[in-house]
C-alpha cells in the first residue's frame, strides 16, 4: 500500500516533506514530541529536539502521562526525557528542512507533524510460560511550509481626479448638492401654495 501523507498541505503554498516508518519506539512518547513542536518554526524545533535528545530539556507530556512527574522545569507540569523518541523525531525534521533547501524554499515552519502506531507483530516468550508481548512499530510524518510575509500588499490609493466618468452614468449628488436641492424643493412648494391662496380670493370677489 503507497504511503499517504495525512496533510496535503494548503493549495498556493510550497511544502517540503519527509517521514520515518517502521521505528522501534513508543508511538505515545513520539504523539507527545511531536506535539511539543507542532507548529513552531523549524529552527526553533531543530533547536528544541537537540537538547530533548541530549537529555537536557523536558518535554512536556499533554496526554499519554500517566505515572509521569512534575517537572519544575516544565512549571510542575507533567513531562519526561523521551530520548529516542527527541533523537528520531529530529532525524525526520532534519530530513525534511534539506529537501526544503534542495526545493528553493525560504523560511519554513512546521506546518504538519504526527506519529502513530503503525504495525503489531505477535510475539512469545521463547520459553517458560508463554506470554504474548506484541512488538509495535510506529511512523512519523513531517509537513514544512515556508511561511508568508506578515500583512498584505498595501494597495495603491486611486486618484480621484483621475477617475474618468463612465458614459450613461450620472454622477450621485454630494450632501450639499442635496441639500440645496431640498431647499428649492420647499421654497417652491411654498411659493405655489400662497398663489393658489391669492387665486382662491380672487375668486371669492
Amino acid at each position: 500500500m503507497a504511503f499517504r501523507y495525512a496533510y496535503q498541505g494548503k493549495p498556493g503554498t510550497r511544502t517540503a516533506k519527509a517521514a520515518l516508518r517502521g521505528i522501534n519506539a513508543s508511538y505515545k512518547d513520539l504523539c507527545e514530541v511531536c506535539r511539543n513542536v507542532r507548529g513552531k518554526d523549524t529552527d526553533y524545533a531543530l533547536e528544541f529536539l537537540k537538547q530533548a535528545a541530549e537529555g537536557k530539556r523536558a518535554v512536556y507530556f499533554a496526554r499519554h502521562n500517566s505515572g509521569k512527574g512534575h517537572r519544575k522545569e516544565l512549571g510542575g507540569k507533567k513531562g519526561g526525557w523521551p530520548v529516542k523518541s527527541a533523537r528520531l523525531v529530529l532525524e525526520v525534521v532534519k530530513s525534511a528542512a534539506a529537501n526544503a533547501s534542495k526545493l528553493g524554499l525560504g523560511e519554513t515552519k512546521i506546518a504538519h507533524i504526527m506519529a502513530n502506531k503503525e504495525d503489531i507483530y505477535p510475539r512469545l516468550s521463547p520459553k517458560g510460560r508463554r506470554i504474548r508481548h506484541d512488538y509495535e512499530t510506529a511512523f512519523v510524518e513531517v509537513v514544512l511550509e515556508e511561511k508568508q510575509a506578515d500583512g498584505k500588499a498595501a494597495l495603491p490609493k486611486k486618484d480621484s481626479a483621475a477617475k474618468e466618468k463612465e458614459p450613461g452614468k450620472a454622477e450621485k449628488p454630494g450632501k450639499e448638492s442635496a441639500k440645496i436641492s431640498q431647499e428649492a424643493s420647499l421654497q417652491g412648494s411654498k411659493e405655489g401654495s400662497e398663489g393658489k391662496k391669492v387665486q382662491q380670493e380672487a375668486n371669492a370677489k
